[in-house]
Formats: structure tokens, C-alpha cells, sequence
């Protein structure tokens, strides 16, 4: 709407008042006359609009700007993230994790009087323990072996216990094979090792990690651990 027309409907507001009277003849106004009454009237209306914020407030004559329009109000409401928008952990990531810490064996596995080092790595159909336990990797498939040596460095007997700590270990090859190591009742599962170490001996204990028969040899990998809410890659 335009001011001229909030002009023209308080100049018909004042002209029913003072025409609306019983004579027989209206009165006639001089167009000076008009000009005080519609410029009252209009402040009138201005006055008591309620949606104007400032009260009395002067109107131009002359003026024929348009009355702006109130501005939108922008919907400030977050969008949801949905679930496939979420981004993918690898596996045994937890949430929220930067990034895997960079730790050797024994800064994760070592106490006082153990040390705990990397053997080698190699490739097996099936694994036997001790000649009385074997496992064979599924169909397609072959375990990459890692062998570790647990040493008591001690003068006395220690004990050594993985389980109470349940790690879970991760490889990634080179060409970027993603596995995890299998879950066994071997004694010599390095995830789940529990013995006492004499003073001055090893123990071996390996992690086997189905990848496909495909590779002729040992692959390169990196060797990641989850522990305790912690990621870590082992330098080996």
C-alpha cells in the first residue's frame, strides 16, 4: 500500500466528519483547509497503527515511496544429519576418533620385566598347533601369520595376560586389504595369551588373518590394535 493512499482514506474519514452533518448544503473546504485536514488525519492513523512501532510520526505530503515490506524470517532450524550422511569409522574405530596413535609392541604390551617383539609374517592354508589343533583359512582364502615372542627379562617368573586386556587387532595390506584377526581357542593367540613366563625364556604366540589365496607372497601391511577406547598403529 502506498502513503498516497493512506492519505486519500483519512481525507474521506475527516470529509464524513465534517460532511455528515444534517444542513442542506455541505461545506465547502479551500484546498489549504483540505491539505491541514488530511495531514492530521493521516497522522492520526499513523498514530494509532498498530503496526507501526514509532507512534505520532510525520507524514510527507508529497511522498509516494512504497512502504517497504518486513524482511522474511530465515528459518534457522538445524537440517538433521541422516545416518547415510554420517561418515563411516573403519573397523574397530570408535566414535569421535582423530586419528590412531603411532606405539611399538612394548609401549602397549611391555611391563617391567616383559618384552614383547615381532617375528615375521607368513603365509599358510591352515594352521597347526603343537600338532594337535589345526584351523584352515575358508575357501578362497589364506591366513597371513604373525608371530610374536613374549620375553620375561626378569629373574623371576611373570605373568602375562592379554585376555583381561581384550584387544582387537587389524591389518591393511598394501593394495589395501582390510582384515581382522580370527577368533581362536589357540594357546598361542597372541589376543588372548595368559601364562606365567619363566625368568629368562619366550613364549611365541601368533594372530592369523584370513586374505585372499591370491597373494603369492607376504604381503606389506600395517598392523593396527583397539584397546581401551584407543586406536594404534604398531610400529613393527
Amino acid at each position: 500500500m502506498k502513503i498516497s493512499k493512506i492519505k486519500t482514506m483519512a481525507a474521506f474519514t475527516a470529509a464524513a466528519m465534517l460532511l455528515g452533518g444534517c444542513g442542506d448544503a455541505p461545506y465547502t473546504l479551500t484546498e489549504s483547509e483540505e491539505d491541514i485536514i488530511v495531514n492530521y488525519a493521516a497522522h492520526v492513523v499513523a498514530k494509532f497503527n498498530t503496526e507501526q512501532g514509532h507512534g505520532l510520526k510525520y507524514v510527507n505530503m508529497d511522498a509516494e515511496e512504497e512502504i517497504e515490506p518486513a524482511a522474511e524470517t530465515q528459518d534457522d532450524t538445524e537440517t538433521p544429519v541422516s545416518d547415510t550422511d554420517a561418515a563411516v569409522l573403519p573397523d574397530g574405530a570408535a566414535a569421535g576418533e582423530v586419528a590412531a596413535q603411532t606405539a611399538s609392541l612394548n609401549d602397549i604390551f611391555g611391563t617391567d620385566s616383559i618384552s614383547v617383539s615381532y617375528e615375521g609374517a607368513s603365509l599358510t592354508p591352515g594352521y597347526v598347533e603343537n600338532s594337535y589343533y589345526a584351523v584352515d583359512a575358508d575357501e578362497g582364502k589364506t591366513f597371513l601369520v604373525l608371530t610374536f615372542a613374549i620375553t620375561n627379562n626378569g629373574t623371576e617368573d611373570a605373568e602375562f595376560d592379554n585376555l583381561v586386556k581384550m584387544p582387537s587387532f587389524g591389518i591393511e595390506t598394501a593394495d589395501g586389504v582390510k582384515a581382522s584377526s580370527e577368533l581362536s581357542v589357540l594357546l598361542e593367540d597372541f589376543a588372548a595369551y595368559q601364562g606365567t613366563i619363566p625368568a629368562g625364556e619366550s613364549r611365541n604366540a601368533v594372530l592369523l588373518f584370513q586374505i585372499p589365496d591370491t597373494a603369492a607372497d607376504t604381503p606389506e601391511f600395517t598392523l593396527s590394535v583397539m584397546m581401551g577406547g584407543t586406536s594404534y598403529q604398531i610400529a613393527l
